[in-house]
């Protein structure tokens, strides 16, 4: 994850002769996912790739590491995978999921604090990675709306408390 938590910079193993860059849409379709600064990296270096449609991509067959950053988007990062991977987000420091509130990670999720103050969230298998993130803002938001609506709840159940006190 950038600094900002704008972006993410991912890299990936994969074996084969294509690869699909999707996320999934709002009924779980498959929703083209653009990217930047894609390279596809053999044992010698850089390999050629070509386009072949949105989020598509093909190499010669082999085994292969892919790099690119794709952006995040209202603090939720949503990667998906057309197979099972093992993965690991670093979020800067500053941002947190431990709230479930304001955060949450897909189900499966280990999360433990890495160095420097990041926030580190490790899953063993998942084709469908989530996480939303919050920074310090929002819980102090978050804090300030509980406790005025506390108070407004207080304000206007006292009185019909007292009341029916009265009455018995």
């Amino acid at each position: 994850m950038l600094p900002d938590g704008t972006a993410y910079e991912a890299s990936i193993a994969v074996t084969g002769s294509e690869h699909r860059f999707w996320m999934p849409g709002m009924l779980g379709e498959r929703v083209p996912l653009q990217v930047e600064e894609l390279e596809v990296l053999g044992p010698a270096g850089p390999v050629e790739y070509r386009e072949e449609g949105r989020g598509v991509i093909t190499f010669p067959e082999g085994n292969y590491t892919i790099t690119y950053r794709a952006p995040v988007r209202d603090n939720h990062l949503v990667v998906a995978f057309d197979t099972p991977y093992a993965v690991t987000v670093d979020l800067p420091e500053g941002f947190d999921v431990r709230n479930p509130l304001i955060g949450m990670v897909s189900p499966g999720a280990e999360i433990s604090t890495g160095p420097n103050g990041t926030t580190e969230i490790a899953w063993e298998r998942i084709a469908v990675v989530e996480a939303r993130f919050y920074t310090p803002e929002r819980v102090i938001l978050l804090t300030t709306f509980g406790t005025v609506w506390l108070a407004v709840a207080l304000v206007l159940i006292l009185p019909i408390l007292i009341s029916r006190r009265r009455d018995g």
